[in-house]
């Protein structure tokens, strides 16, 4: 099968953490948000009631304290501690090999890590595609992300992968 395009690049800790916070951007963030105003909604409820009750403001100000410690926490801590634990990971899968090379073919593409064998992703599996600054990243029906640097194309381009995925994705 001939290839149609190839990607090259070395991950680095930032092109992995690049492309961690563009796919939390795209799915952490807005559950976050929701979680945030539901927060909101719920403190300004509480903070009617204690003050219809004749409540003590201090009171008031410990639950904001405490409300908005618990949306930083999910908010920036958790992703924060979802990237360092997945650079870990691929540190310990890779081991000295952080070079990728994907080959996109007509109806496929295979990433080899030099680590293990080769990951073969099936277009129609493709879910989401989105770009970052420096990457273009494909995320397929069991969330994993595969990574392609926006510059490391030594054969065919980014728009010749997207044709593909969206061929397959009729």
């Amino acid at each position: 099968m001939q290839t149609v395009a190839e990607n090259r690049f070395t991950v680095t800790k930032e092109l992995f953490q690049e492309g961690m916070e563009g796919i939390i951007k795209l799915e952490y963030t807005p559950t976050v948000k929701k979680l945030v105003v539901v927060l909101a909604a719920a403190w300004l409820a509480l903070t009617a009631f204690t003050l219809w009750r004749g409540g003590h403001v201090v009171t008031l100000i410990i639950e904001l304290v405490a409300m908005s410690a618990a949306c930083l926490y999910v908010a920036v801590l958790i992703p924060r501690s979802r990237i360092k634990k997945g650079w870990k990971a691929l540190l310990e899968r890779s081991g000295d090999s952080m070079e990728r090379v994907t080959r996109f073919y007509e109806d496929r593409m295979e990433v080899e890590s030099g680590a293990s064998e080769p990951l073969i992703i099936n277009y129609e599996d493709v879910t989401r595609t989105f770009e970052t600054a420096h990457l273009l990243i494909l995320q397929n029906t069991e969330k994993l992300g595969v990574m392609a640097a926006l510059d490391g194309f030594t054969k065919g381009s980014r728009d010749d992968v997207l044709a593909l995925v969206r061929e397959w994705s009729r």
